[in-house]
């Protein structure tokens, strides 16, 4: 099976639409998948953070006079015309015959998906505005609060739309540093902040946070936690700041350990984005900042229901933070039941559904899903299979195995490259477990 990616990365696009192509594409990649990604050169763009995951890119090239067709409100964001941008990725997409072409691109619509709907067997949007019209057979938006009917008029009647906070994109760390967050917030403490303010930030709303801080009342042995990308254009400036603080600061660039760093912070101010949904899924108590029109539903969604808190006339920054025990503990309850951060798992098991990925000549279709990318009731039902007195009487170790220690076990297996273990299904139903070693 083969999966194409269209998706782009800019200083003003901004990074998260190729982070949660990439969080698919790998989950994906685990289960067997061939997966290329095709991405403009914008400037800022994330290519080489797509290479260093092990992914083939094809590059567009960026024009010297960037073109604007106009037809949609994001078309600057492509530098070309849909037209001329479905021309070049044509020819790509002609050699790899995919299985699955999706696209991540507020400036794409279903002009440039019929253009190159017939060149792959199926077409994926993923979308988090709903205001255009799509050429698709599968639609994913992880927006909270939206509903079909929000896409009713803009996709086919044959189209599958999978809509909801439960299909975010998140990467497996999250869910596995999960039950560790949660427990933590059981008595909620004020000692460490996470400033993240997306990892681009081309407006510096970093440093003004920073600024505003200093009239906030914050315990003295507070330390803060700033997160920004190394293309972040006012990374230096950031620095300078941090040096005049009176109060313990670090900045962290290009992180890879988002979910550890969330799970170990008791507060975050951070933008109404896609990062919203990794914050939630840690349960961690949000003061967010809307950067953007289009985060703007997602954030009065989520204030409605009290998952997180909004800076806006009768709360500033300032009384949120000066009073925020006074609604951390159930912010943090409410937005930890928004995700439990396996929705890459969901989706990409409804990408492959019905796709055969092992063939035996004896049964037919056979999936292999790999012991990492288990959704929770997938590593549930693998602990009780292992706990049988008929399976585990043939074990090494015939007692047994705790829940922390198959969490641990499973943990461990991210990081292990002489084992792989497979969870075995005969078309939706699980079988067994597979596992080789010493590779």
């Amino acid at each position: 099976m083969r999966v194409v990616f269209r998706v782009d990365s800019s200083l003003e696009i901004g990074t998260g639409h190729v982070m949660r192509c990439l969080t698919l594409g790998e989950y994906l990649r685990n289960n067997g998948v061939d997966v290329s990604f095709i991405c403009r050169k914008h400037s800022g763009n994330l290519i080489s953070k797509v290479i260093s995951k092990g992914f083939h890119i094809f590059e567009l090239e960026l024009l010297d006079s960037p073109i604007n067709d106009h037809t949609l409100f994001h078309s600057h964001w492509l530098g070309v015309t849909q037209q001329q941008d479905a021309e070049q990725s044509k020819d790509i997409l002609k050699k790899l015959k995919p299985d699955w072409l999706v696209v991540d691109h507020y400036a794409l619509d279903h002009e440039w998906e019929s253009e190159l709907k017939n060149l792959s067997n199926k077409l994926m949007v993923i979308d988090d505005l709903a205001d255009r019209k799509h050429n698709c057979d599968m639609l994913l938006d992880q927006t909270f609060g939206r509903n079909e009917e929000h896409y009713k008029e803009l996709v086919p009647k044959s189209c599958e739309v999978l809509i909801g906070a439960e299909y975010s994109l998140l990467r497996p760390d999250f869910s596995t540093w999960r039950p560790y967050s949660l427990k933590k917030r059981i008595n909620p403490t004020f000692k460490t902040l996470l400033i993240a303010l997306g990892g681009v930030d081309a407006e510096n709303h970093t440093e003004d946070i920073l600024i505003r801080l200093m009239n906030c009342t914050l315990p003295k042995d507070i330390k803060v936690t700033i997160v920004l990308g190394r293309l972040a254009p006012h990374l230096q400036g950031v620095k300078t700041r941090v040096k005049k603080l009176n109060y313990e600061a670090e900045i962290k660039v290009d992180i890879e350990n988002m979910a550890e760093v969330m799970a170990n912070s008791d507060l975050a101010i951070g933008a109404a984005g896609s990062s919203t949904w990794e914050r939630c899924c840690m349960g961690l108590p949000t003061i967010q900042v809307i950067l953007a029109k289009n985060q703007v539903f997602l954030a009065e969604s989520l204030a409605k229901i009290d998952a997180a808190v909004i800076i806006d006339e009768p709360n500033t920054l300032e009384s949120l933070i000066n009073n925020s025990f006074s609604w951390m503990h159930h912010v943090s309850i409410s937005s930890s039941k928004i995700t439990d951060g396996t929705g890459a798992c969901k989706v990409g098991d409804q990408m492959t559904k019905g796709m055969v990925k092992v063939r035996l000549e004896e049964f037919g279709e056979v999936n292999l899903i790999n012991y990492v990318n288990m959704n929770r009731y997938e590593q549930s039902y693998v602990l009780k299979m292992r706990n049988e007195h008929s399976v585990k009487r043939w074990m090494y170790s015939q007692q047994d195995i705790s829940d922390q220690e198959h969490y641990n076990f499973i943990q461990k297996l991210n990081t292990n490259r002489e084992a792989l273990y497979f969870l075995v299904k005969f078309k939706s139903t699980i079988v067994g477990s597979i596992n080789f070693s010493n590779i």
